[in-house]
């Protein structure tokens, strides 16, 4: 009795999104899901809140580790959920019918968020750098 409801529109029927699924540094065996030329380098959870939220769907944030992430760090830690089917069992927006549509239009789309475009052309030079772990916004 693992699913107690069949409504796609309740909150536990939500399809889970962990930024570990798009993160370019990962492998497919440490959970990244879509090819490594479309992810997106160590994405946040509120940057894939932000990207979903934007694009019209049903979205909230859940404090949850995934397994396979080692690094217990605040940054990556998190979870998002997101609806995308309706009580009647048609989609939310036709154009996101799989997960895997989600995670790619996030892939996308976080590139281009403003937290990201307006640090200059210093992103790719220093990693090390741990200094936006405040922010919780990490470089391109």
């Amino acid at each position: 009795m693992a699913h107690l409801t069949q409504n796609p529109a309740d909150k536990e029927r939500f399809i889970c999104l962990y930024p570990i699924y798009i993160n370019s540094k990962k492998t497919l065996a440490e959970g990244r899901r879509i090819p490594a030329e479309k992810a997106v380098e160590n994405p946040s959870c509120t940057e894939i809140r932000d990207v979903l939220t934007a694009a019209g769907l049903n979205v909230y944030m859940e404090n949850k580790m995934h397994p396979r992430e080692w690094n217990r760090d605040i940054q990556f830690r998190g979870r998002v959920r997101v609806q995308l089917k309706q009580e009647e069992g048609h989609f939310c927006q036709d154009r996101f019918s799989s997960r895997k549509d989600v995670m790619f239009y996030v892939a996308e789309m976080i590139p281009k968020l403003k937290t990201r475009t307006q640090k200059g052309g210093a992103d790719t030079s220093s990693q090390q750098g741990e200094g936006g772990k405040k922010s919780k916004k990490k470089k391109k």
